[in-house]
């Protein structure tokens, strides 16, 4: 995260003094990683993007956003460099990468062996997008350095930060299956917001909601899943997931 003192933008500012300073607070942040003995580095920016059309130039912004990280990568190629997306904020209506596929655009752009993605379960449906899907697109190219965890009632541009699995129990399932089938071994953190909930109770149902969609996944394959999406057979699907509920 940035300082509100970057709300015109932090790797995207008009100022390029500005640009300087968020590259240089990123890069301390690879510092204190390095020296806390931790192999990454999640960057989620509120102010990068725009509010109004005609307010920007569209290709510069991109191509400011690519020159940052590639100098955070280049200067600690030990540490991985993984970018969180986000559509919309309070801060930001629309996002200099507003999706898992504008996402996957910018890595390959960056074209560093360090720099990924951190998918938010969230982001992705406030996107529009299917997460599963979301995960297999970044997986499947190796760009999937980690995974948020929530839920919410995907009204667009909203982000609840419910319980994993709590809203959308069929998509949860097939996020994890996705993971299992892209062979993720990176991060796994829970970013739900427990305003009325005992934090700790919540936390704990998280690991064990996960847990489950995990053996449950595992188990979905077994039963011969694999098969079934190869012939498109949403009923086929469905039944199968009954059968093992």
């Amino acid at each position: 995260r940035y300082p509100k003192e970057f709300q015109a933008g932090a790797m995207t500012h008009p100022d390029p003094g500005m640009r300087e300073a968020a590259v240089a607070l990123t890069k301390e942040g690879c510092a204190w990683a390095r020296k806390l003995g931790a192999k990454e580095l999640v960057v989620w920016s509120a102010f990068c993007g725009y509010d109004y059309s005609n307010q920007v130039d569209y290709v510069k912004m991109w191509d400011r956003v690519v020159d940052a990280f590639q100098q955070v990568c280049d200067a600690y190629p030990d540490i991985k460099i993984s970018l969180e997306f986000k559509p919309t904020d309070e801060n930001t209506r629309f996002f200099a990468v507003p999706s898992t596929g504008a996402a996957v655009v910018l890595v390959k752009d960056i074209n560093r062996p360090n720099m990924g993605l951190t998918l938010d379960f969230g982001h992705c449906l406030a996107a529009g997008e299917n997460p599963a899907q979301s995960a297999a697109l970044a997986g499947s190219r190796g760009m999937l350095f980690g995974v948020q965890l929530n839920d919410g009632y995907q009204r667009l541009g909203a982000e609840d930060g419910l319980i994993f699995g709590s809203v959308h129990p069929h998509m949860a399932l097939e996020f994890v299956r996705w993971l299992q089938k892209t062979n993720f071994a990176g991060h796994i953190y829970f970013d739900t917001f427990p305003r009325n909930e005992d934090p700790v109770r919540e936390a704990e149902y998280n690991i064990r909601k996960f847990k489950t969609l995990w053996e449950k996944a595992k188990t979905l394959t077994e039963a011969g899943l694999d098969a079934i999406t190869d012939k498109h057979d949403a009923l086929a699907a469905l039944e199968l997931l009954d059968l093992h509920a």
